[in-house]
């Protein structure tokens, strides 16, 4: 049996084994979580909350060695860590002996835990399943009334293999037409904040009630992302724009609609959403329209899926390739790099954080981060029982995008509130990893 393809414990997917030979300077690698808890977490608490969800998520204990030709997951037998975590001062590499050599990181500071991970071993739905155990095992071992309402894998339920499938083997055998995909021109860019290697970001938090943009989307017949999309790239434009070309963002899809799975693996694909020269003269509700318009048209289920395909391939066949792992790894990110470049820069949407219902008394507050990487700018959209967040993380001290963003938002009645702060990544270097 070739452990590697067969032993569902250390499967990963044909996408996401691109992410074991990037870096947190080459793309974004290693999304943030933060729960912000009522009470002072417990450490000790929190440490027993994860060995606990692991039992049920047992595909997680994992940890990363180099062959002479590729990375490859291994078991891990080590425990696992929680981590003292101010985000600035004390800042660790996933999959090293920092962590035990796990692909994902669990800290806490004050009334906050913090949850990390390596994008090989999940996408951000598949990681919150995750984090949805640790909270509410933690909760329980804190001694709160919580029950499961069903919409948490907690040790009440089986783990199953299917939970760790590579979803995208169920395109292995098809063929899917590109027909009226967008050819993209050349986008606009922050040359000047882009590729800046490890150097830190800030992140701006704007939060605001979800029903005053759902009501005023609903109102011109748009979705939340075909608003808030726009206002970000329009607000991009401004500052960095070039005469005549568009700013573009790279935006992640689920795939789990089109192809029903449990798979908590890494199982997306990506479209291009442009902001067009010609929408600088137009009403912004004009502008809304065409976005989710031009999202209708790129979201077609043969699209989507050649587009998943062909990305899978592409990456799988690095990671099997015949070639010393330097090479690998060089080969790797500039396929990374030169992806993300074709855009301006990245929006991702996890959508609702959800618990059930008694355990929402215990947690004050969730939104995650992207981190930008090589890009100027990353935008992840979430929401939070009766709040949305969009978290902008980006290269320089200059807010004039965010503030005109929050501009923007007032514009269509959507009051803000604003939180900025220093944003340290997590570092993650694939030769780092399995020396412990």
């Amino acid at each position: 049996m070739d452990l590697l393809k067969d032993f569902p414990l250390l499967r990963t997917d044909s996408y996401a084994k691109i992410f074991l030979y990037n870096t947190h300077e080459t793309v974004a690698c290693v999304p943030r979580h933060i729960i912000r808890m009522r009470d002072k977490v417990d450490p000790n608490k929190l440490q027993k909350a994860v060995e606990e969800a692991l039992l049920r998520f047992p595909h997680m204990v994992l940890g990363v060695e180099a062959t002479d030709t590729a990375f490859r997951y291994r078991a891990n037998v080590l425990p696992p860590v929680v981590l003292p975590f101010d985000g600035i001062e004390k800042r660790y590499t996933i999959g090293s002996k920092d962590m035990h050599g796990y692909m994902f990181l669990v800290g806490y500071h004050d009334k906050t835990i913090i949850m990390e991970y390596q994008h090989s071993i999940s996408d951000g739905r598949g990681f919150e399943e995750f984090i949805r155990c640790v909270i509410f095992q933690y909760l329980k071992l804190c001694g709160c009334p919580v029950e499961n309402d069903g919409s948490v894998r907690d040790l009440d339920t089986v783990w199953t293999p299917e939970e760790s499938a590579d979803g995208y083997e169920q395109l292995e055998d098809q063929e899917f037409s590109p027909d009226g995909i967008w050819r993209k021109p050349a986008a606009s860019h922050a040359w000047d904040l882009t590729d800046l290697g490890d150097a830190p970001e800030i992140v701006t938090e704007v939060t605001f009630p979800f029903a005053q943009l759902h009501d005023y989307g609903k109102s011109i017949g748009v979705s939340p992302l075909s608003i808030v999309a726009p206002l970000l790239m329009r607000a991009f434009d401004h500052k960095f724009g070039e005469p005549d070309k568009p700013v573009i963002s790279q935006i992640p899809v689920d795939l789990r609609p089109l192809l029903p799975s449990a798979t908590t693996r890494y199982f997306i694909c990506f479209i291009d959403l442009p902001y067009l020269p010609e929408y600088r003269d137009l009403p912004l509700d004009e502008v809304f329209k065409r976005t989710k318009a031009f999202l209708n048209s790129q979201m077609e289920r043969e699209q989507l899926l050649y587009r998943a395909k062909a990305a899978a391939d592409r990456c799988r066949e690095l990671h099997e390739a015949d070639m010393p792992l330097r090479e690998k790894m060089a080969q790797g990110q500039k396929i990374c790099k030169d992806f993300v470049l074709e855009d301006s820069f990245l929006i991702t949407n996890v959508g609702r954080f959800k618990l059930p219902p008694t355990c929402m008394p215990y947690v004050e507050d969730y939104g995650a981060i992207l981190p930008c990487a090589v890009q100027p700018f990353a935008m992840l959209v979430s929401s939070f029982g009766e709040r949305m967040k969009l978290s902008v993380a980006q290269r320089d001290h200059d807010m004039d995008v965010v503030e005109m963003l929050c501009a923007g938002l007032h514009e269509i009645g959507v009051e803000t509130e604003t939180l900025s702060y220093p944003f340290r990544i997590t570092r993650y270097n694939g030769l780092e990893c399995g020396q412990i």
